[in-house]
């Protein structure tokens, strides 16, 4: 029985953090994706349906709530994960409002984002029922 994989956009510009995100995530059995800029984001996000985004807040072109908030726009039910060293109230408020599932601090062990995804790519297929 074939089992779709769960395809994954992480749009970061730190290479070294996308890199390692995309071989965790691979080597956990789902399609991970890497983008360095968000316009980049944006562009392969356009080209092919992902299940999940996770986006850096601070990108060197736009920022990842305009991300969020331009990945909404183009589907409303998209879930994203914001992921940020900058992390304070205010980022989380900000978030939350332009319906990002969580904002998690960096840096976050392996573990931390597995089960964050799980959570909400189970909830998702919950909710598609």
């Amino acid at each position: 029985m074939y089992v779709k994989k769960s395809a994954i956009l992480i749009i970061d510009d730190e290479q070294s953090v996308a890199d390692a995100l995309k071989v965790i995530l691979n080597d956990n059995g789902y399609d991970a994706v890497v983008a360095l800029t968000g316009r980049d984001g944006l562009e392969q996000a356009g080209r092919r349906q992902f299940d999940l985004t996770i986006t850096d807040l601070q990108l060197p072109d736009i920022t990842g709530l305009e991300v969020l908030a331009l990945i909404r726009e183009m589907n409303p039910n998209h879930r994203v994960i914001i992921i940020t060293a900058h992390i304070s109230p205010d980022i989380i408020t900000k978030a939350a409002d332009g319906g990002a599932v969580t904002v998690l601090a960096k840096p976050f062990l392996p573990t931390d984002i597995l089960k964050l995804m799980k959570e909400v790519l189970a909830n998702r297929e919950t909710a598609r029922l």
